[in-house]
């Protein structure tokens, strides 16, 4: 008759039950050690995703960064791609932040900072597109969304975002400020 040969194919074994125990919590303000702050005045250009573990607080180049609560600097990272330079704290409560996409940094590993200290400021390195500072929250090492638990972040710019850092005012009249179409040329 002749050789024929067969295919078999083994058998997979199915499991029909899927047992998967999610444990959800749920973080609030108020079950915080101390109440948090933001690290600088901005609008927030970029939410909390799960591509993308933080939030994005946009404001103008070399604001002053500090950090969200009392803490101790555990790690700060001159990195060239990412989240380029960053700074990351460890907090009470078992809470971290990180501070990422910063142009200089003021402190160094194992500092103990309170929200008055200036840990660096915003700048544009890693892979950024403009001025801001990148924010993650993690608990007990899981990444949060930072907006559930810091103040209110508003989703435009406001005039105060563009105002100098320390306050200086602008003496020139509205009028001198724009720009006409005109040449500036005889």
């Amino acid at each position: 008759m002749g050789y024929f040969p067969t295919i078999n194919i083994p058998v997979v074994a199915t499991n029909n039950r899927v047992l998967a125990a999610e444990q959800t919590a749920t973080i609030s303000a108020e079950s915080l050690p101390e109440a948090l702050k933001l690290p600088h005045p901005g609008y927030l250009s970029t939410r909390y995703s799960y591509y993308h573990p933080g939030i994005d607080i946009a404001t103008g180049l070399g604001m002053p960064i500090h950090s969200i609560a009392q803490g101790k600097v555990t790690m700060v990272d001159y990195g060239f791609w990412g989240l380029g330079h960053s700074v990351t704290i460890s907090h009470l409560g078992g809470f971290e932040s990180t501070y990422g996409h910063m142009g200089r940094i003021f402190v160094k590993t194992g500092q103990d900072i309170t929200t008055t200290n200036t840990i660096g400021e915003v700048g544009l390195t890693g892979h950024t597109s403009g001025p801001h500072t990148h924010l993650e929250i993690k608990k007990d090492g899981r990444y949060i969304d930072p907006l559930t638990i810091l103040p209110t972040i508003p989703n435009f710019p406001r005039e105060e975002d563009f105002r100098p850092v320390g306050g200086a005012e602008v003496t020139k009249p509205q009028s001198e400020l724009r720009k006409t179409l005109k040449p500036d040329f005889s």
